[in-house]
């Protein structure tokens, strides 16, 4: 009964087209698919072993961490709000809360940046750039980044994370102190009509604080252009979660004796560990939400990445640089990863490997910005289409050719060579700007339907 229970509920959601149903059966089952795609890469283990990796750095680097956030937010007057943040995130651990909290500042307040030296100095700093190179590691993975960014584009993310980050998250949390007063509460009720729904909008605010700050930090850290609504779609979904998962924890706080009595002294440093891991945890998941919301045909198709066969490679190799170069011929704005595989109806991962083939071979190229565009790599007169085919049946750049190893046969060599010739006298010299401008001999349907 339950087998067939489980078979019509993943009928349901799995064997229906999300574009034929209609709106108030499309986003639950959206939704629903998300869920369980979601606890197909939790099961995975990565964003797991990424989020036990991120609890021993940030145990290195808070307190080198908070005294740099410190130094940022004396200069604007406002370093006094660095220890109610701070207490305020650690409030679901209870009274040892507070505790640690004293002891992080107490911390900060001693480090002596003078007395350190460079070696102390470089050390600090090596511990703050690792968390925060640890947790773009762990967004891009999430977003499928590939690409490697120049030394000045990474400088810059990371100082613009580490000094405006942290001035908008206490400037908004001293905003809503000055808001929430009970003086400006008080004027807010005589003056307005709608007095009463605006302080429970101020209730709501700091709520509101923490899906602004996951937001923000899906927008802005991975190393691709993120849409609005999709960090937003993320962001709401982590700050409910951490919401929900604060107050769970608080409550286990308040009820677990034994874990005092089990790790004595110790267990505040196993309570601190066990929040700091579940807040990353929120950080990835909520990321992931913001991944398939941008990338709805990951859920379209239930598969994170999609194994293909060499054929439907060579095929899709073929599309892309027909897509690529057609929009270069016209002079229109260049394709992305994410419009290719929404036009294309695959899965991201399946064009990424293509797109990344292709640029080690030479055929494409990323366009400079912070969306990731792409670009044929040279004239397309000089791009022939068998090099298309050699870039995904050839071994990558860099790899190891397993041919070398392989024993010869004569029987076997001689079939791929009767093969290598065939392909090569079927292509001739034909460019991608041969199969460009002929669209009416080839149209990209032709091609669709193949």
């Amino acid at each position: 009964m339950l087998s067939r229970i489980l078979k019509a509920i993943d009928r349901y959601v799995w064997h229906s087209d999300l574009r034929s149903l209609p709106w108030s059966k499309r986003v639950p089952v959206f939704w629903l698919r998300v869920l369980q795609l979601l606890a197909q890469d939790f099961m995975n283990g990565e964003i797991t072993l990424r989020a036990t990796g991120l609890v021993y750095t940030t145990l290195l680097s808070i307190v080198p961490l908070m005294a740099f956030v410190f130094a940022v937010l004396k200069e604007f007057g406002v370093q006094n709000s660095l220890a109610p943040l701070l207490s305020d995130f650690l409030s679901p651990l209870g009274p040892k809360g507070m505790e640690i909290t004293s002891n992080i500042i107490n911390f900060v307040n001693n480090v002596k940046v003078g007395l350190l030296g460079a070696i102390g100095l470089l050390v600090l700093l090596y511990a703050v750039i690792s968390l925060v190179q640890k947790v773009e590691a762990g967004l891009n993975y999430i977003w499928r980044v590939r690409e490697d960014i120049s030394f000045s584009e990474r400088f810059s993310h990371y100082l613009g994370v580490l000094v405006i980050g942290p001035v908008l998250l206490v400037s908004a949390l001293v905003i809503t102190a000055t808001i929430s007063s009970p003086v400006m509460t008080h004027r807010i009720l005589e003056v307005i009509p709608l007095g009463h729904l605006l302080v429970l909008a101020i209730q709501l605010l700091p709520y509101l604080l923490v899906i602004a700050a996951f937001t923000f930090t899906y927008a802005f850290v991975p190393h691709t252009h993120v849409q609005f609504r999709a960090a937003l779609a993320g962001g709401v979904f982590a700050g409910v979660l951490w919401q929900l998962a604060s107050w769970t924890f608080a409550a286990l706080t308040v009820s677990s004796s034994r874990l005092t009595i089990i790790y004595s002294s110790f267990a505040i440093l196993v309570m601190f560990m066990a929040w700091v891991y579940l807040c990353w945890l929120i950080l990835f998941v909520g990321a992931q939400v913001a991944f398939y919301v941008q990338n709805p045909e990951l859920v379209r198709h239930g598969l994170g990445h999609e194994d293909v066969g060499g054929r439907t490679q060579e095929r899709l190799a073929l599309h892309v640089m027909y897509l690529l170069g057609r929009r270069y011929y016209d002079h229109q704005s260049p394709w992305s990863r994410e419009d290719l595989a929404r036009h294309l109806q695959v899965p991201t991962d399946t064009v990424l490997d293509v797109l990344v083939r292709l640029r080690e071979s030479g055929l494409v190229m990323l366009v400079s910005g912070h969306i990731r565009r792409y670009v044929p790599a040279r004239d397309m007169g000089t791009i022939l289409l068998r090099d298309i085919f050699n870039a995904m049946r050839r071994n990558p750049p860099g790899t190891v050719d397993v041919d070398r190893y392989l024993s010869p046969v004569d029987p076997v060599d001689e079939v791929m060579n009767k093969l290598d010739h065939a392909i090569d006298s079927a292509l001739g010299n034909t460019t991608l700007r041969d199969l460009v401008e002929q669209q009416s001999v080839v149209d990209i349907s032709d091609l669709k339907r193949a």
